[in-house]
């Protein structure tokens, strides 16, 4: 750009040079904010994904150290479920009577999620006294159009571990 020269020798920009900046500017916060919006629910997504599989390993362990059953079950109607809650067997003492009643066993955790997330395990799934699920093989993938590094957990009678969903494969890519 070449600067233009008034009587008095003070240099200066024209007015089309000065709108053209802006435009400029005004392009480049769009494009900001449109990553920042991606990155923020990818972010969110993950959150979700490790809080469910933090509290899911928490319920595990109980059911280990306090050699009682503990639930986990979904709230919100299936396939797409909005929440979750934990119970530890507390019906019955000392040490439970093997079944969920929600009026009388201890709630230990109850979650409401921003992005549902769908279950092969419908409605939830238990930890015995051994802290071993009383599912097969149970996936669980929250919904998003971020492509999150984490959306999805795989539950094994044995396992439990978060993953990346493949939709090629259908299946959750554990890491």
């Amino acid at each position: 750009m070449r600067q233009k020269v008034d009587d008095e020798g003070r240099g200066g920009f024209t007015l089309l040079e000065i709108m053209i900046v802006i435009a400029i500017l005004g392009i480049l916060a769009v494009i900001g904010v449109t990553n920042f919006r991606g990155l923020n629910e990818k972010y969110k997504v993950e959150a979700e994904t490790k809080q469910f599989y933090a509290d899911v390993m928490d319920a595990r362990g109980r059911a280990m150290q306090r050699n009682r059953m503990f639930f986990v079950r979904f709230s919100g109607t299936g396939p797409n479920y909005t929440g979750y809650s934990t119970y530890e067997d507390t019906n019955t003492p000392p040490d439970g009577n093997g079944s969920l009643e929600n009026t009388v066993d201890t709630r230990v955790a109850s979650v409401s999620v921003a992005h549902t997330f769908t279950s092969t395990t419908a409605g939830g799934f238990d930890f015995n006294r051994n802290g071993i699920a009383s599912v097969a093989t149970g996936n669980i993938l929250f919904s998003s159009t971020a492509k999150p590094d984490y959306d999805c957990i795989t539950i094994l009678p044995t396992r439990i571990k978060m993953g990346q969903f493949n939709a090629g494969t259908g299946m959750c890519d554990e890491k």
